[in-house]
């Protein structure tokens, strides 16, 4: 069609089509366009087929290219989760990028709102004792990378609960420092779908979660 001339390009033409199969090959979606949301995808249709372990060693990344950048960002994501867990709040600020992440801007912008990192690392409220395990990182090009880990935060109530969580890292220049643009987690185990997202910045964390009608809706963040 679009050799027809300009109008009767393919209104298609360029655009992604996708087709999702879980792992038993039933779909879940398709379209043409934007694609879906990796995390979310993950969290309710590709779910992990085997236990996830604690103690699940981070990734050997000494033999991959750029291995020294790989281990920088690797020893950043144990850096965050040590402020994380014991409430370190300047530790947090100084490992966020100061730019507002568009995804979290997304649920703002949607009627969501957002718990800031004061409240977010209380006793009461941040992830004490929280395990991970299984980190990878991802390069993509000198100033965009991402990492990967599976989070063991300990729930009141049930024997394990494992979340997967992705964070986005960015940087000005090759030579600059690592900085944490976005930090997303999702419930992932073998048994069990997610039912929210949770997304933070450099403010603070929000969170999005699942309809009845499996459809994700902008909501506050979830105690």
């Amino acid at each position: 069609l679009s050799d027809r001339g300009d109008s009767n390009e393919d209104p298609l033409q360029g655009k992604l089509a996708w087709f999702g199969l879980t792992i038993t090959g039933k779909s879940f979606g398709s379209g043409i366009g934007n694609p879906p949301r990796i995390l979310e995808t993950l969290g309710q249709s590709l779910l992990p087929v085997d236990v996830l372990d604690e103690d699940d060693e981070a990734e050997n990344v000494a033999s991959r290219p750029k291995a020294k950048t790989l281990e920088e960002i690797l020893t950043t994501q144990r850096s965050f989760y040590d402020s994380l867990t014991s409430g370190d709040l300047s530790g947090v600020q100084e490992i966020f990028d100061s730019e507002k992440s568009g995804d979290v801007d997304e649920v703002l912008n949607g009627g969501g709102s957002i718990d800031v990192w004061e409240k977010c690392l209380q006793d009461v409220a941040r992830p004490s004792g929280m395990k991970i395990s299984g980190s990878d990182v991802l390069l993509i090009s000198d100033t965009e990378a991402y990492s990967t880990a599976i989070e063991f935060p300990p729930v009141a109530g049930f024997d394990s609960a494992s979340l997967l969580a992705v964070q986005k890292w960015g940087r000005s220049s090759a030579e600059g420092e690592w900085k944490l643009q976005l930090h997303q987690t999702i419930p992932w185990g073998p048994n069990s779908k997610a039912g929210a997202t949770l997304r933070c910045d450099c403010r603070g964390c929000t969170a999005l979660a699942r309809g009845p009608v499996r459809q994700w809706n902008f909501r506050g963040m979830i105690d």
